[in-house]
């Protein structure tokens, strides 16, 4: 199956990939210069900030390649891989034993983590997964009944479109539904400086937007600690990789060197992740 059909394919059945645009623009510029080369890549939408980082990195000294990073889900993006329409896959967790062949391999290239954050001068300090979710589903409403004091518990988040909030829904929320109290802010900026005035509110950040102003509760008895990250004890944790045939094109390989070279790992842990190399 070619790879404009396999892409078109993956739009239509709404698998996630944003991909019915792509082929015009890229095709063409490949078709007029023979000189140019593609390099398609799709999945994990939470990935995608951080690999176009990479990509305008890579672009500077490869000015032949035209890069398409699409937007969709981790299943996705290997389905596209496995029907020959992209070139890399991102995926958020690692290969599954379905996944598994002899000619896909993965590469991690960061880590990543969600804190939850509370006013610094919050009473506090800890919760369980269990009991976080049902905080964010509206089942428990009052510090009270987490060891704080007699007052409702004011829930900030993100709004839909926020890879942050995505990683909620997939690490913490499981198919729950969010409470509709929840205020949405459209950045960690406004978030954080909504928790870090409120004594009674919680909400949610990327690890990399945790500062002095907030505090990052424990979870399941665990800090947010890089240690914690590494040993994958802390809970709202996540592993970023990239994913690719025994075939992959040479400009591919090209992207995935850079990726977990020193200038790739400096570029993703200034974004926030966790290096691997």
């Amino acid at each position: 199956m070619q790879r404009r059909h396999v892409l078109k394919w993956l739009t239509l059945t709404g698998i996630g990939l944003g991909t019915a645009a792509l082929s015009t623009r890229y095709y063409s510029k490949l078709l007029n210069s023979e000189q140019r080369t593609n390099l398609l890549i799709a999945g994990e939408g939470t990935m995608v900030p951080y690999v176009k980082m990479l990509g305008q990195a890579f672009s500077k000294t490869h000015t032949q390649v035209d890069i398409t990073i699409e937007k969709g889900h981790s299943r996705a993006g290997l389905i596209a891989l496995q029907q020959g329409g992209v070139d890399i896959a991102l995926m958020s967790h690692d290969l599954s034993s379905n996944d598994t062949n002899l000619n896909i391999h993965n590469a991690l290239i960061g880590i990543d983590a969600i804190a939850l954050v509370v006013h610094p001068d919050s009473a506090v300090s800890e919760l369980s997964m269990l009991q976080a979710r049902e905080i964010f589903e509206g089942h428990i409403t009052n510090w009270r009944e987490l060891g704080g004091p007699d007052a409702r518990i004011n829930l900030y988040g993100r709004t839909e479109s926020s890879t942050t909030r995505e990683s909620i829904d997939n690490m913490l929320m499981g198919g729950g539904i969010m409470s509709r109290q929840i205020k949405e802010f459209g950045s960690a900026k406004d978030l954080k400086q909504a928790v870090s005035t409120d004594t009674k509110g919680l909400g949610y950040l990327s690890a990399r937007n945790v500062s002095d102003e907030i505090k990052a509760l424990e979870l399941n008895e665990t800090e947010l600690e890089e240690k914690e990250l590494y040993l994958k004890q802390y809970p709202l944790t996540r592993d970023m990789f990239l994913v690719f045939n025994d075939d992959v094109t040479p400009i591919a390989r090209k992207f995935i060197d850079f990726t977990l070279s020193a200038a790739g790992q400096k570029i993703l842990a200034e974004a926030g992740l966790l290096r691997v190399r």
